[in-house]
């Protein structure tokens, strides 16, 4: 049996850390929404701008825990990453509860939560797996952080309706909504309960750590040696580490970079129509994270490279449908009976990003030998988390142009270099690796 050590469960203590970051992270893609719905005072192309700065944030935190190796893997280290995560909670609720707000102070907070967005610690638990059944294991285990998304995007907004620790009450300028409904203009939100929410989770892992995870135990032998420097050349000097970087890149890069920008670009749908954003932008990643699962299923049945070659197919046709909706709805003197259309189409771009992540992870697993795998992973999730930092740029300088579709059409193009580079590369009969 083909076999290779890997993590096939993420301990609940690092669960809990993965989820209690990305709801940081993902809480600013509420937050922007929200600030346009009391009339802040900021653009759209300035609360754009925010989400872009949170994600090049968590880009740059990812390469420097991929440069740290095994040592952002310890327990230490991802207990006081959790801890850490309180500071830009603490300020979140700061500012929120001290208006009028500064705009420098809302970039220097965009910047600290994309500190949560990098808390992918993986690999912290060891078994061994069958080789059969990789993508799918992968893909659980990816999937976790993706709960703090959904909890980020459906439950924040509804709390957040209730004076829960006694903030001071924004009031609403322009309908908004939560996951129950939409909410009416002059209604009270307070705001701060989403950094008082954030900071009651952040001590809730804290205590999990301590409690599940005992002093005595000794952490399990890492995949392979990820400070040996050799490992780091290695895989970037290997020609399918770059060509299944650019791949995730299409996959985890869209499906985060979208899950950022999706509740904001649904408010700014048209500027004479204003959906209920917050109503339905969990629904596109909460399919994502239920696709992945059933992507690297499909990956270990019919092979990564077939699946990855779908997934980018519907990719590109989706963009040009979402574009073309985009295009019309800006020229209709009634944008809204765009709009079902244009949520119908981003749940399926979500549902396609989602299994196309599982399966190049699988494929993967496949060109890179295994005990390169781990390293190999972390850095394509490095690279890949950057989709949170250009997708919402191109929309704010769209949004600044007034030329919203451009932005769908260019993801489109990207979207079909992909096919052609896995169908040339890995679905040819003389390919090296045929379908991993």
């Amino acid at each position: 049996m083909n076999t290779v050590r890997t993590s096939s469960t993420v301990d609940k203590p690092t669960a809990i850390n993965l989820i209690v970051g990305m709801t940081l992270w993902m809480s600013l893609s509420v937050l922007v929404v929200q600030l346009f719905t009391v009339d802040a005072g900021f653009s759209f192309a300035q609360l754009y701008r925010l989400l872009a700065i949170s994600g090049l944030s968590a880009t740059v935190w990812h390469f420097v825990f991929f440069w740290l190796g095994e040592r952002a893997m310890q327990a230490r280290f991802i207990y006081l990453s959790t801890a850490a995560l309180l500071l830009p909670a603490i300020a979140m609720i700061w500012l929120l509860m001290n208006p009028p707000l500064s705009y420098t102070a809302l970039q220097w907070l965009a910047a600290a939560c994309g500190f949560g967005g990098a808390q992918f610690i993986a690999f912290t638990h060891h078994d061994k797996v069958d080789h059969s059944g990789l993508g799918w294991t992968l893909a659980v285990n990816a999937g976790i952080a993706g709960i703090g998304i959904v909890i980020a995007q459906a439950a924040l907004p509804f709390l957040s309706s209730f004076n829960l620790f006694g903030a001071t009450p924004w009031f609403t300028a322009h309908g908004s909504g939560d996951i129950v409904g939409i909410i009416a203009p002059g209604a009270p939100l307070y705001l701060a309960n989403i950094g008082w929410l954030i900071v009651a989770a952040i001590v809730l892992a804290t205590i999990t750590w301590q409690v599940a995870r005992p002093s005595t135990r000794q952490p399990a032998p890492p995949l392979g040696s990820l400070t040996d420097r050799t490992h780091y050349r290695a895989i970037l000097r290997n020609k399918h580490t770059w060509l299944m970087t650019l791949f995730y890149v299409m996959a985890f890069g869209s499906f985060i970079g979208f899950t950022i920008t999706f509740p904001l670009s649904l408010q700014t749908f048209s500027a004479t129509y204003a959906p209920s954003a917050l109503t339905y932008a969990w629904i596109g990643p909460l399919l994502g994270v239920l696709a992945r699962p059933f992507g690297g299923w499909l990956a270990d049945l019919f092979g990564g490279a077939k699946v990855t070659l779908w997934c980018a197919l519907v990719l590109t046709v989706s963009c040009i449908v979402a574009g073309a909706i985009t295009f019309q709805a800006s020229q209709s003197p009634l944008p809204e009976q765009w709009f079902l259309g244009y949520l119908l189409i981003f749940l399926v771009i979500f549902i396609a990003t989602g299994a196309a992540s599982s399966a190049i992870f699988r494929s993967v697993s496949v060109v890179l030998p295994l005990e390169r795998l781990p390293l190999a992973l972390r850095w394509l999730t490095a690279v890949a988390t950057a989709g949170a930092a250009y997708i919402p740029t191109l929309w704010y300088i769209n949004s600044t142009h007034a030329t919203p579709a451009i932005a769908l059409f260019v993801f489109a193009a990207f979207y079909l270099l992909c096919a052609v580079l896995v169908s040339v590369m890995y679905l040819r009969n003389r390919s090296e690796f045929y379908n991993p």
